[in-house]
């Protein structure tokens, strides 16, 4: 069961992974459109692609995936993934031949962020594999949803 966490910082997606399988990836896919409704349509592709990659390592690499968390920034407009497993074992890039079905996914990341990289765990252990998305355009300004209190007159 993926349950969704509530984040106390505005722009800021939290999705437990654990007890999951590759099988949640369409319904971790459904998630990230839901939080980043108002990404223009390239910018959602290529954080869907690089979100889907690092879950799919995750399990596939990492022993295992604990979550996925989105942060959205909107001046200039950037989505940040970060994925967390259960391996310290430090993913790589690798070359794969052309009749591999496997072995292009951080390559696939490398391809659509301006960043990626990977830090350890220290209290939980494991690792995070994170990866940062700009927009190249067409995102429209999106400012975080502010509650504002409605005064009695």
């Amino acid at each position: 069961m993926i349950s969704i966490a509530e984040h106390p910082v505005p722009g800021t997606w939290v999705l437990d992974l654990r007890a999951t399988t590759p099988r949640a990836l369409p319904d971790m896919r459904a998630w990230v459109v839901r939080c980043l409704p108002d990404l223009g349509e390239k910018h959602l592709d290529d954080v869907l692609l690089a979100a889907t990659e690092l879950v799919a390592n995750a399990y596939v690499h990492g022993g295992g995936a604990r979550h996925i968390q989105l942060w959205r920034g909107v001046t200039p407009c950037a989505v940040r993934i970060e994925v967390a497993d259960v391996s310290v074992e430090q993913p790589r890039a690798r070359c794969s031949q052309i009749e591999d079905p496997r072995g292009r996914g951080l390559l696939v990341v490398d391809g659509v962020a301006v960043q990626w990289g990977v830090r350890r765990e220290s209290v939980r252990g494991g690792k995070i594999v994170w990866a940062h998305i700009r927009c190249g355009g067409g995102c429209p300004e999106a400012l975080p949803r502010v509650r504002t209190r409605r005064s009695r007159s």
